[in-house]
């Protein structure tokens, strides 16, 4: 570093460490102020999606109550290693309490009010405040948003240890009703900091900071991913997982915590969320302490090395939830193990308390595991810890069928652990194989484990050949288009299931049915009946559903969004969607068509009764769709696409010539339901898969080719029995198809 920073990198090093212990504030790594030459952090804190039950936040031995609303943040404010409280008032105040305990235990003084020289309010409503170095020095500037929209910066004119800001300060707006939900944050990577805000109504902004490193400028705001989560969002910007990227924590109205994990490898992406839990693995939500509004920061204040999770809220109290890393869990379920081996078939059924303690555990380090939070350099050894409970306790975590009366969640807790230790690797043959052994899976679920990444849970019910017909389905299904960790039969696993979930990256379940039950998958007016086995038929269409609307929807969204042009097709004109389509049905515009034609008389009540009578019994709409009556797909659109499965897996060839059958008697929407799960299992490519399966799992699978125009839609579909052809004039939906028999 250059010599200009020598004594600043010395002082800047012990604030990095301040700074990574209150989630990184300043950006997703830490920087040297006055240079922004990398410095030291203290990368060995642990995250986590788990947290205790809250405690209030004590000062001078007296429960934190502000008597109305509180924003929290934790800084070393004068470099004694201890992090400290600066909290935001609903009456425009700020507040510091110092923390005079220890690493290991946090001890706070009475409040004392913040100032920017003789200024001590800011408005007289809900106020948030940030420390970042914003205006040239290299001292963090205080930051405060307040009265509604405003953002006041107040030069840091003090010390390293010895915080004392400008009375006078550079105001910005912000949106409107942000009311002090906001973060700072260098969002862009360019160097400076920008402002993302929250608001009443949920909306997110960021502003970015077109000024330079001494003084900022805020541009006009911009919608932050288009998230809005109502009410009250709290923005809390901060790189969860430790991988480089910037993640954002979202508290809400409803005493929920959200964590958007960004998963893109360039442009900046946060477009999924999943809620922060407690120790038991259920939702973590504080309402009912903080009454509305939670405000969430992240601090290892216990000095566990795990981060910790504070929040204020409405009615101004603070509260503290200690961070359960991934460690403890383990030796927690360890410990339960030791207690309950005897028993523990009885103790999961009648104590509730325990039950949830063994789930939790186990469902806390997978949701840790989903999220990325264990580093990579650890899950070695959260895999041998977990393997060697494994040896300890075979007969309990092993593959076994258990006795759903005295022990109806035994086979619940091991397939929940197993998920658990298959997750703690990478996913690999490799690895899958080490699970595999370590699990002792023979067989059948040996193959679908090593060969398809997928653990068959079911009490140890299925028949050889059942599992012998999954893994041949599964396997000829291209393995891009879907992604299943798990597979349940909830038949075979009793009642528990129903309550007790097992939690995994992406699972199905199954119907409980032996294999070789027949059924016609196929209308009464297809060419000739399409006899196929339900067991397998079940599993096909529960793969499906993970396909498309699920894999799909991020790899191929033009196909996502087909699948509503084609319902809206399916529907007829009366049936307006909204623009675009995926957005699901205009009732509004529907209910005047309705209205218009005589269908409907204008009362609501009557409506739902007007909205059926439309579609029932009407050859017109019982035709629409391969399979059932278009209504269903209108209320029910997720079973839109793996309906389409129990046809084309039953026989692919049939479909099509049924589609013929149909577009022949004036039903064109059914050849584009058919070319919609043709085009997804293509892959983009020129050949598909036709199949044919028989009661009792008999599959036979052919390779058909595919003809495209530029724009990628298909022209002509060629197999061993048939030639299709396919008009557009515009758009994706078929408009001529032509079915010509191949001469033999």
């Amino acid at each position: 570093m250059a010599d200009c920073c020598g004594k600043l990198r010395r002082v800047y090093q012990k604030v990095s460490v301040a700074v990574f212990r209150i989630s990184y504030r300043w950006a997703s790594v830490v920087l040297c102020l006055c240079c922004n030459a990398p410095a030291d952090d203290a990368s060995g804190l642990i995250p986590t999606m788990s947290y205790q039950r809250p405690v209030p936040i004590k000062a001078d031995e007296q429960s934190i109550s502000l008597g109305h609303h509180a924003t929290i943040r934790c800084y070393d404010w004068d470099l004694d290693g201890h992090l400290d409280l600066l909290v935001g008032g609903g009456d425009g105040r700020l507040w510091l309490y110092r923390n005079n305990g220890t690493s290991q235990e946090a001890r706070f003084q009475a409040g004392r009010p913040i100032s920017a020289g003789d200024r001590d309010r800011w408005g007289t409503s809900y106020t948030g405040l940030v420390l970042t170095n914003l205006v040239g020095n290299a001292l963090p500037d205080l930051a405060v948003c307040h009265t509604g929209n405003e953002v006041t910066i107040h030069k840091n004119i003090g010390s390293a240890n010895t915080p004392k800001f400008a009375e006078s300060g550079l105001t910005f707006r912000v949106q409107e009703n942000c009311q002090g939900r906001f973060d700072a944050t260098d969002w862009d990577g360019d160097g400076l900091v920008d402002l993302v805000s929250g608001s009443f109504g949920g909306k997110l902004v960021w502003n970015r900071n077109e000024g330079n490193a001494d003084t900022p400028k805020f541009g006009p705001g911009q919608p932050f991913f288009d998230i809005s989560l109502a009410y009250n969002s709290q923005p809390r910007i901060l790189d969860f997982n430790q991988d480089g990227r910037l993640d954002m924590l979202l508290g809400v109205n409803w005493g929920t915590v959200s964590l958007y994990l960004n998963t893109a490898n360039t442009t900046p992406s946060l477009n999924r969320s999943q809620l922060l839990q407690w120790s038991d693995g259920t939702n973590l939500n504080i309402r009912n302490e903080n009454g509305d509004d939670t405000t969430p920061e992240l601090a290892d204040l216990d000095g566990d090395g795990v981060l910790d999770l504070i929040s204020g809220g409405r009615n101004g109290r603070l509260f503290f939830m200690r961070g359960i890393g991934f460690p403890s869990r383990v030796e927690s379920f360890q410990k339960l193990l030791d207690q309950h081996a005897s028993d523990l078939g009885k103790v999961l059924r009648d104590d509730a308390a325990v039950r949830g303690q063994f789930f939790g555990s186990l469902a806390s380090l997978q949701a840790d595991l989903a999220g990325g939070l264990i580093p990579r350099s650890s899950r070695e050894q959260l895999f041998q810890e977990l393997a060697s409970t494994m040896q300890q306790y075979p007969d309990l975590l092993g593959r076994s069928k258990a006795d759903l009366e005295s022990g109806p969640h035994l086979p619940l807790l091991a397939g929940q652990y197993w998920v658990v230790l298959l997750e703690s690797l990478p996913d690999s043959v490799t690895n899958r194989k080490r699970v595999a052994d370590v699990l002792g899976f023979q067989a059948g679920y040996r193959r679908l484990l090593i060969d398809l990444g997928v653990l068959f849970i079911d009490n140890n019910t299925a028949t050889p050949d059942h599992l012998a017909a999954m893994h041949q389905l599964m396997m000829a299904l291209p393995r891009a288009v879907w992604d299943v960790e798990t597979i349940t039969v909830a038949g075979w696993l009793g009642p528990a299931i129903k309550t007790q979930k097992i939690r995994s990256r992406s699972g199905i379940n199954i119907f409980d049915l032996p294999l070789g039950r027949s059924e016609n998958s196929f209308a009464g007016d297809a060419p000739r009946p399409g006899i196929t086995d339900v067991y397998m038929i079940c599993l096909a269409h529960e793969l499906a559903h993970n396909m498309l609307d699920t894999v799909g929807r991020r790899t191929r969204p033009e196909l996502y969004e087909r699948k509503f042009e084609g319902l809206a097709q399916a529907a007829g004109p009366q049936v307006v969607y909204r623009s675009p389509k995926s957005r699901g049905i205009d009732y509004a515009a529907t209910k005047k068509n309705f209205r218009k034609i005589g269908v409907w008389n204008g009362d609501d009540a009557t409506w739902n009764e007007a909205w059926v009578s439309f579609f029932k019994d009407k050859k017109t709409f019982d035709r629409a769709y391969t399979r059932g009556n278009v209504q269903f797909f209108l209320n029910a659109p997720q079973e839109a696409f793996a309906t389409l499965a129990n046809q084309y897996f039953a026989d692919s060839q049939l479909m099509l010539e049924f589609c013929k059958v149909r577009w022949d008697a004036g039903h064109h929407s059914n050849i584009n339901q058919f070319l919609l799960i043709a085009d997804y299992l293509s892959e983009q490519t020129n050949k598909v898969s036709f199949y044919v399966m028989r009661p009792g799992g008999a599959l036979t699978v052919a390779s058909v080719g595919l003809t495209r125009d530029p724009q990628g839609r298909i022209t002509q579909v060629r197999s061993v029995n048939s030639t299709a052809d396919f008009e557009y004039r515009q758009g994706s939906l078929v408009t001529g198809f032509q079915l010509q028999p191949v001469a033999r």
